[in-house]
C-alpha cells in the first residue's frame, strides 16, 4: 500500500515539477487526459447506476461490515452483467417493435414515413421559431354612422362554434 501512494507522489511530483518534458507530457497524457476523454463519454444513466451501486455498496459495508464487503464483492460482477444486457436489451426490443410496425403496416408505409419524416422535423422547428408579428391596423369606423352604434352586430365565428344568441 506504501508503494502504491509512492508511486502515485512520485508521479504528481513528475507532473508538476517538469511538464514540458517527455515524461511529464506522457505521465498527463496517461493519467489526465484519457481518463478525462472516459469521463466525458459517461451518459446520465450510467452516472446514476454507478452512484446507486456505489451507495448499495456503502450500506452493505456500514451494515455488515466485511461480510458486506464479501457479499458486494460477489454481487458487483452480476449487476455489472445484468446492466450491460439491460442495455442491449432495450436496442433488441426497440428492433423488434420496429420489425412489427413494417410487418403491420407494409414497406411501403415505412418507406413513405420515412420520406416525410425531413418534412415533419422541418414543420415542428418552424413552429418553435417565433415570428415576426405586423402591428394591426384600426379598422376605419364609418362616417355616416350613428352616435349610439357600436359597430358591426355579427362577429365571425370560428368554424365548428354553434352557440346561439338570445339577445
Amino acid at each position: 500500500m506504501l508503494i502504491i501512494s509512492g508511486l502515485a507522489m512520485l508521479a504528481l511530483a513528475v507532473m508538476l515539477a517538469s511538464p514540458d518534458s517527455a515524461p511529464g507530457r506522457a505521465l498527463r497524457r496517461g493519467l489526465v487526459e484519457t481518463p478525462a476523454r472516459a469521463l466525458n463519454r459517461l451518459g446520465r444513466g450510467k452516472v446514476v447506476f454507478f452512484a446507486l451501486l456505489a451507495a448499495a455498496g456503502l450500506m452493505l459495508a456500514l451494515l455488515f461490515k466485511a461480510d458486506g464487503l464479501h457479499l458486494f464483492g460477489l454481487m458487483l460482477p452480476d449487476l455489472m452483467v445484468w446492466f450491460a444486457v439491460f442495455d442491449v436489451g432495450v436496442f433488441i426490443d426497440a428492433l423488434l417493435i420496429a420489425g412489427a410496425i413494417l410487418a403491420a403496416n407494409g414497406l411501403g408505409e415505412a418507406r413513405a414515413r420515412v420520406a416525410a419524416a425531413p418534412r415533419m422535423i422541418a414543420r415542428m422547428i418552424a413552429r418553435r421559431q417565433p415570428r415576426a408579428r405586423l402591428p394591426r391596423r384600426a379598422r376605419p369606423r364609418p362616417t355616416d354612422a350613428a352616435a349610439d352604434d357600436d359597430g358591426p352586430g355579427w362577429v365571425h365565428q370560428l368554424p365548428g362554434y354553434r352557440a346561439f344568441s338570445m339577445a
